[in-house]
């Protein structure tokens, strides 16, 4: 029995990891040049709009990473395309 446990927890904890990489894009949201980008605080504002409170905001590889809470107070990472503030990926952890 303590084994499986063992073995469940294990599982448990790669399977956290892997969903932690695949919810990093690693590609960027836009093709556009940063010059197309809005600033940091139009993005901020526009992701505040739908509701979440913005943590942290960085751009990286033309994507916009916001680290955020949402309504209900879970904390999640979104993925914005910096030149329309539209969220291309990401989410709120369960």
């Amino acid at each position: 029995m303590r084994k499986l446990i063992v073995l469940a927890s294990l599982a448990t904890l790669l399977g956290a990891a892997g969903a932690a990489q695949a919810g990093s894009l690693g590609r960027p949201c836009t093709d556009k040049p940063a010059s197309a980008f809005l600033s940091l605080d139009v993005l901020k504002s526009k992701v505040a709009a739908m509701g979440y409170q913005v943590r942290d905001v960085a751009i990286k590889k033309a994507c916009g990473e916001f680290y955020v809470i949402d309504k209900t107070g879970k904390k999640g990472e979104l993925f914005v395309d910096p030149t329309s503030g539209v969220i291309v990926a990401g989410g709120v952890a369960n």
